[in-house]
């Protein structure tokens, strides 16, 4: 029985990072938006899900939408992608970054929000190499 539970915590844990800040409050959701907003060019990069290059995005819209399950919300960006193809799609605000002068940080962390990145692209052309979250 113990060999069960520590098997199905283990797959539970290592399931636990993905959709962080998908689904969020509306107050959070309001939030993002008006920080997203401001920006010109985000980066889309998962850290925790697989180490693809990061997709650098110019942004054209930004909204909240209600998810229709209980009181979550999600942001929506309306974007040129780096071809220049206009895409919609949600996103997690634990994996959308923002290049600064003294680094970058997720959304997520820009508002505060509790969440783990996994890793961080010292390199945003090759994201194998990496800083790890500590």
């Amino acid at each position: 029985m113990k060999k069960v539970l520590t098997i199905l915590f283990l797959a539970v844990s290592t399931m636990s990072f993905a959709d962080q800040l998908a689904y969020i409050s509306k107050t959070d959701a309001d939030r993002a938006v008006v920080k997203l907003e401001k920006m010109k060019t985000i980066h889309l990069f998962c850290g925790c899900c697989s180490l693809e290059k990061p997709v650098k995005v110019q942004l054209i819209k930004v909204y909240a939408v209600a998810t229709g399950h209980e009181e979550y919300w999600e942001v929506y960006i309306e974007y040129l992608d780096e071809d220049g193809i206009t895409r919609n799609t949600p996103i997690d605000l634990a994996y959308v970054w923002k290049k600064g002068l003294f680094g970058s940080k997720t959304i997520g962390k820009l508002l505060g929000l509790e969440h783990d990145y996994c890793n961080r692209p010292k390199d945003w052309n090759n994201p194998k190499k990496q800083e790890n979250d500590v």
